[in-house]
């Protein structure tokens, strides 16, 4: 009990504050020990990677297979550039100077603005319906969802019509 109370005495601790410290002491000290025990004790099997070094190699293989019979002088990174401009082909109207009426377009007109997909132009649908005629372009802001980066995305391709 002296050290205890020398330990109060230098630290300016009362009888409750040391006990909470001893506490916190002993449950660390627990803690390492569990620890330790764990790791040189503990049984770990090794995991098994060649499967998915099969599947790697599986998938790798078919990859590249498909990627030479597109192309052989093309490199991986002009796939993607074409696969994104494929992407964005498909996206937008078919004949980019004809616009589309938003007054009058349906959905599926509408899934081929870029950005746009089926929920988006079932709300535009809906706001058009329930408020009426568009009477300028901007106002498909209003449906939600569309934003200003949206909006700048699609406007070359729409129009107010009477």
């Amino acid at each position: 009990m002296k050290i205890f109370t020398k330990f109060n005495q230098t630290f300016g601790f009362t009888q409750m504050e040391s006990r909470v410290v001893l506490f916190l002491i002993l449950a660390f000290v627990i803690g390492i020990g569990i620890k330790v025990y764990k790791s040189k004790y503990s049984i770990k099997p090794p995991y098994n990677y060649s499967a998915m070094d099969s599947e790697f190699t599986a998938r790798s293989q078919s990859i590249e297979k498909n990627d030479s019979s597109e192309s052989d002088d093309s490199d991986a990174i002009g796939d993607k550039n074409k696969l994104k401009s494929n992407i964005r082909k498909t996206k937008v109207t078919d004949n980019p100077t004809s616009k589309l009426d938003i007054n009058k377009a349906s959905k599926e007109e509408f899934v081929k603005l870029p950005g746009i997909g089926e929920t988006m132009a079932d709300r535009i649908i809906l706001y058009r319906n329930e408020n009426g005629r568009f009477t300028i372009i901007e106002q498909l802001t209003k449906v939600k969802g569309i934003g200003k980066k949206k909006f700048e995305r699609i406007a070359p391709y729409i129009i107010v019509g009477k």
